[in-house]
């Protein structure tokens, strides 16, 4: 698995900063977590394997069991992405975002 390659996965003609967008666009706050007052930023590790889905997602740094399944399931139900390139073959790559959970 690679972190840095020749040519990284892109999502949606962007990058992990588009991804980062889409996420929090299709996130749902957890209602426990709301009502509670719970926030925060949850780190979540995930690759992008050679066919472009999303795997091996895992919480880094968690704020809430709440928050941090539902950070691991937005990240998980993404669209499929362009895979990363080494040596002009597509390559796992690993990934490493924040979350930010904010109220309004």
């Amino acid at each position: 698995m690679f972190q840095i390659v020749e040519e990284p996965a892109s999502f949606q003609g962007g990058d992990v900063g588009t991804f980062r967008i889409w996420v929090q666009s299709n996130m749902v706050y957890p209602t426990a977590a709301s009502e509670a007052g719970i926030s925060g930023k949850v780190i979540v590790q995930f690759a992008v394997n050679s066919h472009g889905k999303v795997v091996d997602a895992k919480v880094l740094r968690g704020v809430h069991p709440e928050l941090d399944k539902e950070a691991v399931r937005c990240i998980l139900s993404s669209p499929s992405w362009a895979p990363g390139k080494q040596g002009g073959r597509a390559v796992k790559q690993q990934f490493v975002i924040p979350i930010i959970f904010q109220l309004q």
